[in-house]
């Protein structure tokens, strides 16, 4: 059984290949902010949550923050968690404050790419001076946090020649 991790989540694009190819396989974890920003300083919140011992208690704070900071509802999550076979606990809102250290030796397959519009061709092509540009540090981190055996970042070809 192949134990899959995704970032930037989505639809459950590589959850449908498995599918497809009759591959066993079992979320350790998803996420996916569902477009939604909220106002917040961003190391502050990473130093309280990467300083909590426990993986509940990390979540349920950023839970919290997006609960209690945004009126939006993350309709990427409500389609995720109804077509795959994922704990709500396992299911990330907020990949800058995800503690991949949680999972350590616990992925196979960590699947990805961050927001493309940073370096889409016709995107804004803000590059790393766009916020979604630099989630691509993001998943860095996330992979060498969890050590997965094998990882696919997958985005467009300015990420490339960017910057």
């Amino acid at each position: 059984m192949i134990r899959l991790a995704t970032l930037f989540s989505g639809i459950g694009a590589v959850e449908q290949a498995l599918i497809r190819m009759n591959k066993d396989y079992k979320i350790v974890f998803a996420c996916d902010n569902g477009d939604i920003d909220i106002d917040i300083d961003t190391e502050e919140i990473r130093n309280i949550v990467f300083n909590m011992k426990s993986k509940k208690q990390k979540k349920d704070y950023v839970d919290d923050l997006y609960k209690n900071k945004s009126r939006k509802q993350n309709y990427v999550k409500q389609s995720y968690l109804a077509n795959y076979d994922i704990k709500e606990e396992d299911f990330y809102a907020d990949v800058r404050f995800l503690d991949g250290k949680d999972y350590k030796g616990k992925v196979d397959l960590l699947v990805g790419g961050s927001p493309c519009q940073s370096f889409s061709s016709v995107g804004y092509q803000g590059g790393l001076d766009d916020v979604r540009g630099t989630l691509f540090y993001e998943y860095a981190r996330i992979v060498k946090e969890t050590q997965p055996k094998v990882f696919i970042y997958e985005n467009v070809r300015g990420l490339t020649t960017h910057d």
